[in-house]
């Protein structure tokens, strides 16, 4: 009974919702996009789609801004109508943990990181500075609080700048796992099991290509996906598209076994980092037949989070001067 009150408290969010999607960018849209003969053309079909707030004569190369505008619009919208914001923190956590990043990076450097943080997570930036300059973390989850004392620690002993990333990397799909199971909801916890295969993927198949020994691996697997280590140990020194037949109950086969023949010809990551994303909207995509719940709000970041990486590949593109076939092999699926 309580499981059905709560879905009808997401009618008027869904409804919402819906409503907006329908301003989502369309295959046809980024295709548009990638086939633009100067990045300025480009950048109109993203202002036509009121990306933005207040961009006005906005320059190409500056489009970063762009997207910034559009990523803080789009959670503000979606935090504002969520009945329990709660159930959405896996999909704040990692702006906590960047700005983490940013602000322990400078610190133990020396230097400013204003410019570099995001405002955005589930703690506000300004007040997370000053828990992080204070030392007192208090108020932050168990998950959060251990990285950072760990943090500290280790980079005293070390010096070794990369090691505030990895433990925060992996604090921070520790902390969207936990706060997947504490939203109760099935969707929300497939989809972060999902995203912490894909990582767990990319790692593999990027420490095979450099050498590495399947023990390196077992360092920096992530838990709480569906795919377990002893699956990618198992597999370390087979071929590609063998360990793919492996992955077909776990929805990754594809882009193991395309990606992989591209690594293999050419060394180049590009197909397996394209297809785990299509992966993912995919996934995503089921919400469309759920009518109302929690799941289209989800739905709809994770489809905006994807529009906006297609948006940064095909403007990259252009400004670097990529053709539109090689922007073809780069641009994700889209959510409609």
């Amino acid at each position: 009974m309580e499981g059905n009150q709560r879905k009808k408290d997401y009618v008027f969010a869904s409804a919402r919702v819906r409503s907006v999607e329908k301003s989502l960018l369309t295959r046809e849209k980024v295709e548009a996009m990638r086939e633009s003969k100067t990045p300025a053309e480009a950048l109109k079909i993203l202002l036509d789609q009121d990306y933005g707030s207040g961009s006005e004569g906005i320059k190409p190369e500056d489009f970063e801004e762009l997207l910034s505008e559009e990523r803080k619009k789009v959670y503000q919208f979606i935090m504002g109508i969520v009945p329990v914001k709660e159930d959405l923190y896996p999909f704040l956590y990692p702006y906590d943990y960047h700005n983490l990043k940013v602000l322990m990076k400078a610190e133990l450097s020396e230097t400013d990181s204003e410019q570099f943080l995001i405002d955005l997570g589930t703690i506000p930036p300004g007040e997370l500075a000053i828990m992080v300059r204070e030392r007192n973390f208090v108020a932050m989850s168990p998950t959060m609080k251990n990285a950072l004392q760990e943090v500290v620690d280790v980079f005293s002993r070390t010096k070794d700048p990369q090691t505030i990333d990895f433990i925060l990397d992996r604090a921070c799909y520790e902390e969207m796992v936990l706060g997947a199971e504490a939203s109760g909801n099935v969707f929300i916890q497939g989809y972060i099991r999902l995203l912490v295969d894909t990582v767990n993927l990319k790692t593999f198949t990027r420490l095979r290509q450099m050498g590495k020994n399947w023990d390196f691996f077992s360092q920096v697997f992530l838990r709480g996906g569906n795919i377990q280590e002893k699956v990618f140990i198992s597999g370390y020194d087979e071929p590609y598209e063998q360990l793919a037949e492996k992955l077909i109950p776990f929805g990754l086969s594809t882009a193991l076994g395309e990606g992989g023949a591209m690594l293999r010809e050419t060394g180049r990551f590009t197909a397996l980092e394209r297809l785990c994303d299509d992966a993912l909207m995919n996934y995503a995509r089921e919400a469309k037949y759920i009518s109302f719940g929690i799941e289209p709000l989800a739905a709809y970041l994770i489809a905006k989070e994807g529009e906006m990486k297609n948006a940064r590949i095909v403007m990259t593109g252009l400004l670097q001067g990529l053709s539109p076939e090689m922007l073809a092999e780069r641009v994700r699926e889209t959510y409609v």
